[in-house]
């Protein structure tokens, strides 16, 4: 099969000109309605290299890039079945809501100046993601005990392409600070019975410090979709980036497709938090001693580059007590991170057992 760019449909059914998605399990298309297969093409060694390739972040600042305005939502017609299909804001392709057919909104996605350049595709499919989610549930300490008798799938859910950007960079930190050295410190005193008493204490030296720290950064993923919460986004993070491939409509389709919400300057402002916390590590270990004061770091960035990727996530939901929970699944590894609720009466009683434990103890070493 040629190879479908990301802004395109994919084709229909050789065999009965159904509607054809991508199949997980086995990296292919399948037909809805016959199950025929049709095998993805071969994709060169440049090709992929071209499309892995980072980008100079300056440059593109420059151009304004990945600073353009939000997406509102949009309304597609399906050339299969007719139907109107709306697209939630950001949302670029998506399945018909009524026949399922792969749609696209190729206007949208021209509104962004940076378009992903590649893209991991889904490994866990829908059935494998809701075996993950039972278990999970299943397995869930201090749950409310009615909570995996009541719920035992979610409620809704979707396979979403959610977009991310890769940072590069090289630092050069000048800091200042000072180095702290323990000695053991043996003073000695009369007690009131008149006996020598020696009493030993650990004593902390200070020497001031100052120096250079230099590290290399690589491959920062940030995500850049709002539709997944940062308490969940560990789950994106598990992706691996060696299975990124050329972007292409065949593995889009079933799925739901994203432009960034968090753009180039900003994502890269999250990337530089996570570096600048590195820094702060690599400083202390540089100053030495026992223990450390870090009084300033002046950091520089430079050779600073991007990518723009999409990676593959099941978002799910369950109903508990009138509240929505939600559950993120990495459709490449499978690690999931979800909300949950907590049982309250279980954690009183661990609570006063360990209350109970402790107060035991200190009987017993009282009374020996």
């Amino acid at each position: 099969m040629p190879h479908t760019p990301l802004n395109q449909t994919p084709p229909a059914c050789a065999a009965c000109g159904g509607v054809m998605h991508f199949s997980p399990a086995e990296g292919r298309l399948r037909c809805v309605a016959c199950g025929g297969g049709l095998a993805r093409e071969a994709v060169t060694d440049e090709a992929l290299s071209t499309a892995l390739a980072e980008h100079d972040y300056e440059r593109y600042l420059a151009l304004r890039a990945g600073d353009e305005p939000s997406i509102e939502p949009q309304v597609v017609s399906c050339p299969q079945c007719g139907a109107q299909t709306h697209f939630e804001p950001h949302v670029v392709a998506a399945p018909c809501a009524f026949c399922r057919s792969p749609l696209v909104a190729s206007a949208a996605q021209a509104l962004r100046q940076i378009q992903p350049k590649a893209m991991a595709p889904f490994m866990v499919d829908d059935a494998a993601a809701k075996a993950l989610f039972k278990q999970w549930l299943q397995g869930l300490w201090f749950a409310p005990n009615a909570l995996k008798r009541m719920v035992s799938a979610p409620d809704g859910g979707r396979g979403v392409y959610v977009p991310c950007w890769t940072f590069d960079a090289s630092s050069v930190s000048h800091y200042s600070g000072a180095r702290g050295v323990h000695r053991t410190v043996t003073d000695t005193r009369t007690d009131s019975q008149g006996r020598q008493v020696s009493e030993s204490r650990t004593v902390t030296d200070w020497f001031p410090t100052q120096g250079v720290v230099s590290l290399q950064f690589d491959d920062e993923l940030v995500l850049a979709s709002h539709r997944v919460p940062p308490s969940l986004a560990d789950a994106v993070q598990d992706t691996p980036l060696s299975a990124l491939q050329l972007p292409s409509a065949d593995m889009a389709a079933g799925f739901t497709v994203e432009a960034y919400q968090l753009g180039l300057a900003p994502a890269f402002e999250q990337a530089r938090e996570r570096f600048e916390a590195r820094i702060e590590s690599a400083v202390r270990r540089d100053i030495g001693g026992d223990e450390q004061r870090v009084h300033s770091v002046n950091s520089q960035f430079s050779e600073i580059r991007f990518r723009h990727v999409l990676m593959p996530v099941w978002i799910y939901s369950y109903t508990w007590q009138q509240k929505v929970w939600q559950v993120v699944i990495n459709g490449q590894t499978g690690r999931l991170e979800g909300d949950r609720p907590w049982s309250a009466v279980k954690i009183t009683a661990l609570v006063v057992c360990v209350a109970a434990l402790a107060t035991g103890l200190w009987w017993w070493s009282q009374n020996p």
